[in-house]
């Protein structure tokens, strides 16, 4: 299956636009740092362009503001030239979603795959004030995990189902108050945070999954023990019959290790410390 990619992603040929000088870029950033004053009596958060204008006008007012005027004249250059690549990129956005669209239509009419065109348009977004982005799979190898998950997504919403079928966690011999809230309430909380992970298109609705509850729930019991067993097996995950999941405290747990670890990963990734994704995986898995 053969993808077809954007052919005409650079800008078209114009008038080279002026970029940002390494000193606007950091004049920028230090002008919209966030800093805490104290204002009338009251603690305020101001960026440092709004503590730089009300030095500006005291100064003005008191005498010289040559250099404050000079600061504000480089930090209001670098905005407007930061408003016109934010607008050039929302034009160009647009434009590409346009064009991505026409690529969808003519394999539509072409009987072609939908998913020969990446991203598909629905992903492309061109944000008023930021620029665009493209929250979907931009080749097939992202539309591959993603299918990946969203199968695993339904499998654990199809596993739910048996589970409650099945019955609640095993009693407690000594009679203790048990925290599990409801049987297959780890599957549930499982499809939740693989659904959210997903991109909008490929997420479903809370309506969606009591749809797919309330299919799976007219299945007998014995349904659900073949069915799940296939799904597990389809995924590449072949479970026994009748397999349940761990216990609802024990998974949220470690769902929240897993996020601690995922926090440090980031900053890590960002130092360069971990660069491959096998290194990455290897770190979340020993969570689990």
């Amino acid at each position: 299956m053969v993808v077809r990619r954007n052919k005409s992603r650079q800008p078209v040929a114009g008038p080279e636009r002026p970029a940002l000088t390494p000193l606007q870029q950091a004049l920028l950033e230090e002008a919209n740092r966030k800093v805490t004053i104290g204002s009338d009596g009251q603690q305020q958060e101001v960026s440092i362009d709004q503590v730089v204008s009300r030095k500006l006008l005291q100064m003005a007012a008191n005498g010289s503001v040559h250099a404050l005027s000079n600061a504000v004249n480089e930090i209001n250059a670098a905005q407007r030239l930061q408003r016109q690549q934010i607008d050039e990129d929302v034009d160009f956005g647009r434009r590409f979603k346009e064009h991505q669209q026409g690529l969808l239509d003519q394999a539509t009419n072409n009987c072609d795959a939908a998913d020969t065109v990446l991203p598909h348009p629905d992903d492309i977004h061109a944000i008023i004030g930021k620029g665009y982005q493209i929250r979907g799979p931009a080749d097939e190898a992202e539309l591959k995990t993603i299918k990946t998950n969203c199968a695993l997504r339904d499998v654990l919403i199809l596993h739910a189902t048996l589970e409650e079928r099945i019955g609640g966690a095993k009693p407690d011999p000594d009679c203790h108050p048990t925290e599990e809230p409801f049987a297959g309430a780890t599957a549930m909380i499982l499809a939740h945070v693989m659904n959210i992970g997903l991109p909008e298109r490929f997420a479903k609705s809370d309506t969606d999954l009591t749809r797919d509850l309330m299919h799976h729930g007219r299945m007998t019991k014995r349904q659900l023990l073949k069915e799940a067993h296939r799904a597990w097996a389809a995924i590449g995950r072949p479970k026994a019959r009748g397999w349940t999941l761990p216990p609802y405290q024990e998974t949220l747990a470690r769902l929240e290790q897993c996020a601690s670890v995922c926090a440090d990963l980031a900053h890590t990734v960002k130092t360069g410390k971990h660069t491959s994704d096998r290194e990455i995986a290897a770190e979340i898995m020993k969570v689990f």
